[in-house]
């Protein structure tokens, strides 16, 4: 997984030019930005307890967030000249960017020692702002392609109503040992959640891929938290067993949906070709930008709109918050119950599938 690194400066274009720079640099495959401009939302952000792994700040900013700054996490002052912040370990913020970056890098060991287990695991997260888009099958056919291509890949599904038992192949038994019971674990001894995922996951073999049978209670999924959403994609991909991780998530955008966001390096957000759903995928990333801020737009870079059960001359030139990077064709015929989907279906999820590894450097597996 990505480090968390918050950065908190005044000045806007310098905050623009460090993201650009860092997205670029071999730094964007370990870490995951989150900038601020204004004091008080840095301090709201620390109050609110999200996993962070450094900070890097202007004094004026380290001081009002003096009282917040949690325990344990490097803290460097970004200063104009040495001694003026002797307080923190200093790095001067205008220098040659490969040098401010090689400070942040030595600021960051402890916490990249301490997740090295996890980074070779990608995320790829499937979102919406409405139901009965496709969002399923095409997680399922993305869990299929990437297995079919030679990778280790995990379908975690967290949608409130999962609905895997629907398409799940004879001999997923009802009753099983699911999500509920390894939140349980999580909770109340961390440290068997290696074994308890060695005995528990399940393997689809059509699919090529290990998933968690659902929620046993299902009041277990409807109090779900975001550091539970959390534990359980760090708890699998410390397993060191595979290679991706597909998160099936429903519609909305709570705490939950931002923290699995944020902890994704792509996001693919599914509207149809029905004006409706556009529209809610517009108020839903307006809501976004309004309620979280800098949160959410740090996540922009890495959410690519995707037409489903669409048909792309239509949809040429039109978009919703952004162009489409795909358009889907229907799935001729297929039911929700059917594992994989039309052949058409197929070849334009392969497709896709190559543009997400093309775009994260020629493989869809990266270090994390």
């Amino acid at each position: 997984m990505r480090q968390q690194l918050a950065i908190a400066v005044k000045e806007q274009d310098y905050v623009r030019r460090l993201a650009d720079y860092v997205r670029d640099s071999p730094f964007g495959e370990q870490w995951q930005l989150t900038a601020f401009t204004h004091a008080e939302a840095f301090v709201q952000f620390l109050k609110s307890g999200y996993p962070i792994h450094g900070i890097a700040a202007q004094p004026g900013m380290l001081e009002a967030a003096s009282e917040v700054l949690p325990e344990g996490v490097p803290v460097a002052a970004l200063v104009s000249a040495q001694g003026q912040s002797p307080l923190y370990h200093e790095l001067l913020q205008f220098q040659s960017l490969p040098g401010l970056l090689q400070g942040m890098a030595s600021l960051m060991a402890p916490a990249l020692q301490g997740t090295a287990r996890e980074q070779d695991v990608q995320v790829i997260t499937l979102c919406s702002s409405s139901g009965g888009v496709g969002k399923t099958t095409l997680a399922r056919q993305l869990v299929h392609t990437a297995a079919s291509s030679g990778h280790r890949v995990f379908y975690l599904n967290l949608e409130r109503w999962n609905a895997i038992d629907s398409w799940l192949e004879a001999g997923a038994v009802s009753g099983e040992e699911g999500l509920s019971q390894l939140l349980y674990v999580l909770q109340s001894n961390p440290a068997k959640v290696n074994e308890w995922l060695g005995r528990h996951c399940k393997r689809h073999a059509l699919l090529r891929a290990d998933f968690i049978l659902p929620c046993s209670n299902p009041e277990d999924r409807m109090t779900l938290q975001a550091s539970d959403g959390e534990a359980i994609i760090r708890a699998i991909a410390s397993t060191r067993q595979y290679d991706l991780i597909v998160v099936d998530l429903d519609e909305g955008l709570d705490e939950l949906h931002m923290t699995v966001m944020e902890m994704s390096h792509q996001l693919l957000w599914l509207v149809t070709g029905d004006l409706a759903v556009q529209r809610k995928s517009q108020l839903a990333y307006q809501y976004g930008m309004q309620r979280y801020g800098e949160r959410f737009r740090s996540l922009d870079h890495r959410l690519q709109l995707v037409v489903n059960r669409g048909d792309g001359q239509h949809y040429a030139g039109r978009g919703t918050f952004k162009p489409a990077c795909a358009v889907l064709p229907e799935t001729a015929g297929r039911g929700a119950s059917s594992v994989l989907a039309s052949p058409p279906y197929m070849a334009a999820v392969e497709r896709l599938f190559r543009q997400l590894a093309k775009e994260e450097g020629g493989t869809p597996v990266v270090n994390g």
